[in-house]
């Protein structure tokens, strides 16, 4: 065959197909082809999922949500008069138009409208194309929750490093603070999704092209705080600026109460937002978790376990308290200025004697005393599931290195002065730790959390030693604490005073209960109050005398 006449027909072949493929496309498929280009333009958006609702340890609802309503459109499809009548109606939108008109599909113009916005805004506004109004789940706090409002935390819009990180979209909301962030993704739920199918000019086909995706609420969680304690421990710092109590489970870590004072409304944490963060009073710290504070003479305990186990030191040791202890050139007075005269260990624990703890510092020494501490490893933090817990500094040669160490520091150690900076939260493991012998659970906010335990292996007689102390502190007639004894409360415990720089002392209480089996610490903090037996001591025992009053 010649060639001309083979690529004839090939060419008659092609044309063929065509032929037929025009008549099956335009004529057979037409319908069909239609429907898929116009189903072309579906586009979705999401619906968020509502949170979990946040309970305390008695059902008592802190966080919930309710419904409000959000308009959304597609950026491309929206003209400069959309934009700007939406803006008259509405003010300010919710996501910066400029750096998303490219975007194909929806994004959310303006949240949390009411009903009746809703409804003024069909009435007043023009057509707009591609527009949807929606329900829109948002979270609400209890009236109370304020009082636990570090603990709870609150939720915000998420950060540009946030959505990258999380997966997110322009306009989510995620846990900023307390447990609302370290639980976030338990309560944040699973967003569902609608589908709308437009034509390409922003036209609505059909606005239930699919069936949706239904969201998925996130998980309801039960955290183990008593909101009434909280409330009550505010109720008793009506006299004091700042401070923290917290309190906690030494047995299964439950913490039952974590108060930090100023605190924040998470109610209101968004509008107010400025007014908070340039609050002189820092109202968002958690003081519990966050605060640094000199411990004072609360931090004797661990200087008398130091000195037992270094063996210069025994229930028997007496020393001679004149008002001051000298050393070198300088002379640390007591806080007691006549003096405590002769003392031993536990009745120097229980009338909390400088001198006496002064001398055991200067015995044992600087370097041995930094030695002892890291042996016992204790952690630098409670662990507690809460985002943003500061890291405590004792003693240790990491955490102090670079800092001018003196044969003298030790002197102001031992009485919980110089470098020593802790936390309330942190306190309180610490005492937890003595009330049970060198065994504590780590504190936790829910009760499905799995226990973490703490050991310092050290003789059970060092432990008794010191719990007998902290027992006189109340009980005796000289103890610090004791003019407040109640013998229905049985209470251990230990004041602390620390000097603070910038004014006035930091008053500290610290307390376990019952002291014949312990299972419960309280720990007390209220700045620039004066001595821990004035101002922290009576807030501890009216929530000891709270707490016990409500078990029984």
């Amino acid at each position: 065959m010649k060639p001309e006449r083979t690529l004839r027909i090939l060419l008659w072949i092609i044309v063929g197909i065509i032929i037929v493929r025009l008549f099956q496309y335009q004529v057979l498929e037409h319908k069909k082809l239609e429907i898929l280009a116009t189903y072309n333009y579906l586009k979705e958006y999401k619906i968020p999922a509502p949170r979990g609702n946040i309970y305390d340890r008695n059902g008592i609802t802190l966080a919930t949500w309710k419904p409000t309503f959000r308009i959304m459109a597609i950026p491309k499809f929206l003209s400069q008069e959309d934009i700007n009548s939406i803006k008259t109606l509405f003010g300010e939108l919710t996501i910066n138009l400029d750096t998303l008109h490219q975007k194909g599909n929806y994004v959310q113009l303006k949240s949390m409208l009411t009903f009746e916005e809703v409804v003024k805004f069909l009435e007043e506004a023009p057509e707009i194309k591609s527009l949807v109004i929606d329900a829109e789940p948002v979270r609400t706090y209890s009236q109370d929750a304020k009082y636990a409002s570090h603990l709870i935390g609150y939720v915000s819009e998420a950060s540009q490093e946030e959505i990258e990180k999380f997966q997110l979209e322009y306009g989510d909301f995620i846990g900023k603070a307390g447990c609302e962030r370290s639980l976030d993704t338990l309560l944040r739920g699973t967003p569902g999704a609608k589908f709308m199918a437009l034509d390409s000019k922003g036209n609505l086909i059909d606005d239930n092209p699919r069936p949706p995706i239904e969201p998925k609420q996130g998980k309801d969680i039960s955290l183990t705080i008593d909101i009434g304690l909280q409330k009550f421990a505010d109720s008793l710092f009506q006299n004091y600026q700042r401070g923290a109590v917290f309190g906690f489970n030494i047995k299964t870590g439950e913490v039952i109460i974590l108060y930090s004072k100023p605190y924040f409304d998470p109610t209101n944490i968004t509008s107010s937002w400025k007014e908070y963060i340039n609050n002189p009073e820092k109202p968002l710290i958690n003081r519990c978790t966050q605060g640094l504070y000199p411990p004072g003479s609360t931090f004797k305990l661990l200087t008398a376990l130091v000195g037992l186990y270094s063996q210069t030191l025994s229930e028997n040791t007496a020393y001679y308290c004149s008002g001051g202890f000298a050393f070198g050139n300088r002379i640390w007075l007591c806080w007691k200025p006549e003096g405590h005269g002769t003392l031993g260990l536990i009745d120097a624990i229980a009338q909390s004697c400088n001198v006496y703890f002064n001398n055991v510092g200067a015995h044992v020494g600087t370097d041995k005393f930094m030695e002892i501490l890291e042996k016992f490893k204790l952690p630098l933090k409670t662990e507690i599931p809460i985002p943003g817990e500061a890291k405590v500094l004792i003693p240790l040669e990491d955490l102090l290195k670079g800092r001018y160490i003196l044969p003298s520091s030790v002197i102001n150690w031992s009485i919980g002065q110089g470098e020593i900076q802790v936390t309330p939260a942190w306190l309180s493991l610490i005492t937890g730790i003595i009330a049970g012998n060198g065994k504590c659970t780590l504190p936790k906010i829910t009760k499905d959390e799995q226990e973490k335990h703490f050991n310092l292996n050290l003789p059970d007689e060092f432990y008794n030693i010191v719990k007998e102390g902290m027992r006189r502190v109340v009980e005796s007639r000289n103890g610090t604490a004791g003019y407040l004894y109640d013998p229905q409360l049985k209470i251990s415990a230990k004041t602390g005073t620390a000097q603070n720089p910038h004014g006035r002392e930091h008053s500290w209480f610290t307390c376990f209960f019952p002291n014949n089996n312990p299972e419960y610490v309280i720990t007390v903090l209220v700045e620039n109050a004066g001595h821990g037996s004035e101002a922290a001591a009576p807030i501890a025992f009216q929530l000891v005398r709270r707490f016990v009053g409500e078990k029984n």
